[in-house]
């Protein structure tokens, strides 16, 4: 078998092993020794991460973009990026899929804050629209180069539509596990397993929904813009309240998503539940 037909043969897990790598590979550089201590229980690595949080989310972002970049490449060459970026330039698509990719998630994060503040006005969002568009449109648009535009696609050649999302949504989710305990063990604390538990259901459920949209669209662009209303709304409409009341409006949120996505489903029943032809791919 030539270094070729190994690639393409497992060319998911060398997807998921390179990005998993180059992110968490990175933050252990950054942090030094001390980021081999992340389960150690001790929190003195809170303090690190937030020294070097911008380097952090590079190599975050870095692991999903280049693994997507070179295995696309190592398979497909030249042909294989342009239709790569060809999809991220597949805009012409009917508004209402902008509807839904925009302003879906952040109309039902609203909904549940609102309706919380009548209990208590703590849960009135806070508004931090510039650094919430910014961090949402940069995650969005690198990440989904690498979910969507590689992971996805490979995903859908081998199972339904459902079945790859609910299990790139869980990948997605631990992929975060490293840099996201660095960042919140200290206000989360007790509750932060519970936290990132309801992290892997809303994650799980903005998968579903990507899927839907971006097979009903082809457009690679869209699934950016849909993760990008997913993180940057939770930026800019979060309320600044305590872990324990963090914890009660985000289980709202992420298991109303996840009915949202379940009703998708059931209309779109067709779409998801049977194998999907992807004609931009160059392995059907």
């Amino acid at each position: 078998m030539s270094g070729k037909e190994f690639v393409r043969k497992h060319s998911l897990l060398l997807y998921f092993l390179l990005t998993y790598i180059i992110s968490w590979g990175g933050i252990i550089l950054i942090l030094g020794p001390a980021g081999f201590q992340i389960f150690s229980g001790e929190k003195i690595l809170t303090e690190g991460f937030s020294k070097q949080v911008l380097f952090i989310w590079l190599v975050m972002l870095a692991g999903p973009t280049i693994s997507s970049f070179l295995l696309t490449w190592s398979l497909d060459g030249k042909e294989g990026l342009k239709r790569l970026i060809a999809s991220i330039g597949n805009v012409k698509v009917g508004i209402k899929w902008y509807a839904a990719s925009l302003f879906l998630i952040p109309l039902v994060l609203l909904a549940i804050l609102f309706l919380l503040s009548f209990n208590s006005p703590r849960f009135l969002p806070n508004f931090s629209i510039i650094f919430g568009v910014a961090i949402g449109f940069m995650s969005g648009f690198f990440e989904e180069i690498g979910w969507t535009g590689f992971a996805l696609k490979k995903l859908q050649l081998k199972y339904i539509p459902l079945v790859s999302g609910i299990s790139l949504g869980f990948i997605h989710t631990i992929w975060h596990l490293f840099a996201d305990y660095l960042g919140s063990i200290n206000f989360y604390n007790e509750t932060y397993f519970l936290h990132f538990g309801l992290w892997i259901v809303g994650l799980v459920a903005l998968r579903i929904l990507i899927v839907w949209i971006y097979n009903s669209t082809k457009s690679l662009f869209l699934a950016q813009l849909t993760h990008a209303s997913f993180t940057g709304s939770q930026i800019i409409f979060g309320p600044v309240v305590s872990g324990s009341e963090t914890i009660t409006y985000y289980s709202i949120f992420v298991f109303t998503l996840l009915i949202v996505s379940g009703a998708i489903v059931l209309k779109e029943k067709g779409m998801f539940m049977n194998k999907f032809v992807d004609k931009t791919s160059k392995d059907l």
